[in-house]
C-alpha cells in the first residue's frame, strides 16, 4: 500500500488588509513514503550539527532577518544555515505547492478561509 505525508505551513492571517502583509499564504508538501529520503534527512542533521545547530528545527524567515534564536548568529552564519535547508529541499523527491491570497481582494476572511478547506 501507498502512503503518502502531507505537510501543510501557513503564513499570514486571515485579519485584514495590511500593506505590510497582505498575502495569506498556505503551503503543501506532499512525500510519497515509497521514495525513501532518511540518508538525505541524516546528511542535513550532520550539516546543521556542524554548523552548531544540532536537532534543531529551522525557521527560515526568523533566520533570514535574524530574529528570535537567530538575534546573536552573525549573517554569514544564517545564511550557512538557510542554504543547508534550500540545498536538502531542492534535491529531494517531493511536490510542493503554494497558495496565495492577496488579501486586500477578499471581503470577508471567513470567505477567504473557505477557498482553502472547500
Amino acid at each position: 500500500m501507498k502512503e503518502l505525508s502531507v505537510f501543510v505551513d501557513e503564513s499570514g492571517d486571515f485579519g485584514e488588509y495590511d500593506y505590510h502583509a497582505p498575502f495569506y499564504i498556505i503551503s503543501f508538501i506532499l512525500h510519497n513514503q515509497e521514495v525513501d529520503i532518511s540518508e538525505d534527512v541524516a546528511k542535513l542533521e550532520n550539516e546543521m550539527t556542524y554548523l552548531g545547530w544540532p536537532n534543531h528545527c529551522v525557521h527560515v524567515g526568523p533566520a533570514i532577518r535574524g530574529e528570535y534564536e537567530y538575534a546573536n548568529i552573525e549573517p554569514i552564519n544564517r545564511q550557512k544555515i538557510v542554504k543547508r535547508i534550500a540545498t536538502f529541499t531542492r534535491k529531494l523527491n517531493i511536490k510542493v505547492k503554494s497558495f496565495y491570497v492577496e488579501k486586500k481582494h477578499m471581503e470577508d476572511s471567513v470567505i477567504c478561509f473557505q477557498c482553502f478547506i472547500g
